[in-house]
């Protein structure tokens, strides 16, 4: 375990930038869970660097071993020097650097031919709240959908704040940037799936879809929606019915809605596939 005494060490330079999103080749994950998750997760994990407070923890303890094992760098920073690079107001005293995991679409094609993945895979147009990306990728993760597409212009799914609303999840599923509406049409037609987008305006409620199909789930921000370009694209568009006096539900409330009937659906025909046989 090496000291880092200064701030000004090049080394914790380095860490801050990853911190603040100057440098997208590596992520930047704080706390005990998350560095658990990343562990777990086998992510690539270059430097870790811990208080002596946390050490001092029997979770610490056992998370120190386990990066010692793996010859992961570990760095033991004094508190006021810790608090230079922490992304958080009352941090646990641990901050892993890893690399920054790189996917495709393919990536999300190769995840829809499993049987224990909802044939189900979710563009996000334009979001620019890491906190739902984050939270979105989560929900995600836990109904089995096949990955996220993300579109320009939206926030960065591998921020601080963005990773941390995941609580791991974006660690384990595909979530690939850039891509813009039309190249995500396409891929979406080539793997068979069906274009619906979620929108005030949606023609059927969202539990009178058939989630049993294979489909690209397509959703806008909370102020804007889906603009008309991506509306004149879609197949299919659905809403969720709200009280008259209620203009929209927060994004990620909204996925999880739609995501959990897809599974709810799609368990449903599985099950009824597995009877008639």
């Amino acid at each position: 375990m090496k000291e880092i005494l200064s701030r000004n060490n090049p080394l914790l330079k380095h860490v801050r930038q990853v911190r603040d999103g100057k440098e997208t080749n590596e992520i930047f994950c704080e706390g005990a869970r998350l560095a658990e998750e990343a562990l777990r997760s086998m992510l690539s994990v270059r430097n870790v660097f811990v208080t002596e407070k946390f050490t001092a923890r029997e979770s610490g303890r056992r998370i120190v071993t386990e990066c010692e094992k793996r010859g992961i760098a570990i760095n033991l920073l004094g508190n006021k020097t810790f608090d230079s690079i922490a992304d958080t107001e009352s941090s646990q005293g641990i901050v892993l650097i890893a690399e920054r995991p790189a996917h495709d679409p393919g990536s999300v094609s190769s995840r829809l031919t499993k049987a224990d993945v909802l044939p189900l895979a979710i563009y996000l147009s334009v979001i620019n709240n890491p906190s739902n990306i984050g939270a979105i990728v989560r929900t995600a993760e836990a109904a089995g959908v096949a990955g996220i597409i993300m579109s320009p212009n939206s926030a960065d799914a591998f921020s601080a704040k963005a990773i941390r609303a995941s609580m791991g999840s974006i660690f384990r599923l595909p979530v690939v940037a850039g891509v813009s509406f039309r190249e995500a049409a396409d891929w979406a037609v080539a793997e068979s799936l069906v274009l619906t987008g979620a929108a005030v305006s949606g023609k059927g409620e969202y539990y009178t879809a058939d989630w049993s199909r294979r489909r690209l789930l397509v959703l806008g921000s909370e102020a804007h929606g889906l603009d008309k370009e991506v509306l004149a694209g879609l197949e299919e568009t659905i809403r969720i019915p709200m009280a008259s006096h209620v203009e929209s539900l927060n994004l990620a409330v909204a996925c999880g809605i739609l995501v959990f009937e897809a599974k709810r659906q799609f368990a449903a025909s599985v099950e009824a596939a597995r009877r008639s046989n």
